[in-house]
């Protein structure tokens, strides 16, 4: 037998499909790397780019720690159907939260890309650190198989910009070399062209050199992303947006009732107030959900002037007297003195996502976001922005 792409095939007539089962006896490989996994469906995005510390025991019979079907298993909270294995034939992966993939019909399946390269199976690949997992609902016709929902990455973009000024963003296409598309590993990064990248009231199309020139206007941090009919979406990427020296994006306020114009930063890694700025996805400050719909995905950005170098999560629940705090190693609450909790680390960056394994129960959440960057300033609490209270009941 022969693995090809991601599953195994007898002949080169073979079908490819995602495959979850592998040789039993797989050796989990040693560390815990923290990585990225986020799912395209056929209409729409299932999840997110996602971050999981891979440092639980092996989850499925067979696959390592470190593989990209435990990866996956953390980032969906069980929420797919594993592909139990059979022998060496295999049971492969067909529905991820819901969405069902059977290779039944016109090549219906599920594509992994790794680090933006054709995945070589989900159970025997192997992740590093910083590794991102790219699931992409396909459709690849025969001989070849070959992927027909290509990635595309946004390989150049700003951290931070002057509102109205212009910027430029970068877009990339990954392509698989001809008569070699099902290849593991293979994928090439080529200028993306007709591409639109929107958000923040903002939108601009690519053009041959795979360029996009935009503006934004209001200022905080806006979420954006590339998108093309026939192409996966690329990962949301924040921009921070500041009006001169704002006090956003690390700029230096001006002293309350200080007139003229202020000296320029020495040089150097600003250290000071207003360093870092944070952003939750959506709008969990002050909202009630109902029993079963609260949120499950945290995610969000942390700009800085500098590089941001570590973000961690923090989460109470107070219920009918008593409070809790979030266990993110053992990923659940434990009794806690209220008020008090433990923050957890989520990503090693300015973007940030974590999963809850399940909807949270009813009662009162307070969610602090922690921030440090390279400079060593932190990231000060304020309510809606860094902490945001939402209630479940």
């Amino acid at each position: 037998m022969l693995m090809y792409r991601n599953r195994w095939v007898v002949g080169l007539a073979a079908p490819l499909v995602v495959a979850l089962c592998c040789l039993s006896g797989v050796a989990s490989a040693a560390g815990a790397p923290t990585v990225t996994v986020r799912i395209e469906g056929e209409s729409g995005t299932l999840l997110p780019a996602t971050k999981v510390t891979l440092n639980t025991p092996e989850p499925l019979s067979g696959c390592a720690a470190t593989s990209v079907a435990a990866a996956i298993n953390l980032a969906v909270g069980g929420n797919w159907d594993h592909g139990q294995p059979e022998k060496y034939s295999g049971d492969f992966t067909k529905t991820i939260l819901g969405e069902t993939h059977e290779f039944t019909h016109e090549s219906d399946t599920w594509t992994a890309w790794v680090n933006y390269k054709l995945g070589s199976g989900i159970c025997f690949e192997l992740l590093s650190e910083g590794a991102e997992v790219l699931m992409v609902a396909d459709h690849t016709p025969e001989p070849f198989y070959a992927p027909t929902v290509l990635p595309l990455v946004v390989s150049e973009a700003p951290a931070s910009v002057q509102s109205g000024s212009t910027f430029s963003v970068k877009v990339s296409e990954i392509r698989t070399p001809p008569h070699a598309e099902a290849a593991p590993g293979s994928g090439e990064a080529v200028p993306a062209e007709g591409v639109t990248v929107s958000g923040g009231g903002a939108s601009a199309v690519t053009g041959p050199d795979g360029v996009a020139s935009l503006q934004l206007a209001s200022t905080g941090v806006d979420t954006l992303r590339a998108t093309k009919a026939g192409d996966a979406p690329s990962a949301t990427f924040a921009v921070c947006v500041h009006d001169g020296n704002d006090g956003n994006c690390g700029t230096t306020a001006p002293a309350s009732g200080v007139l003229g114009v202020m000296s320029p930063p020495a040089p150097g890694p600003y250290r000071g107030p207003f360093a870092l700025v944070a952003r939750l996805a959506g709008q969990l400050d002050g909202r009630v959900y109902r029993p079963g719909h609260g949120p499950r995905l945290l995610s969000g950005a942390v700009s800085s002037h500098s590089l941001v170098t570590s973000v961690e999560l923090e989460l109470r629940r107070d219920y009918r007297g008593r409070c809790y705090a979030w266990d993110g190693l053992r990923e659940r609450f434990a009794l806690a003195r209220c008020g008090q909790g433990t923050p957890f680390q989520v990503a090693t960056g300015g973007q940030f996502s974590y999963l809850l394994p399940s909807a949270l129960p009813a009662g009162r959440y307070v969610l602090d976001v922690h921030a440090r960057d390279v400079a060593g300033n932190t990231l000060a609490l304020a309510r809606g922005t860094s902490r945001t209270v939402f209630y479940v009941r």
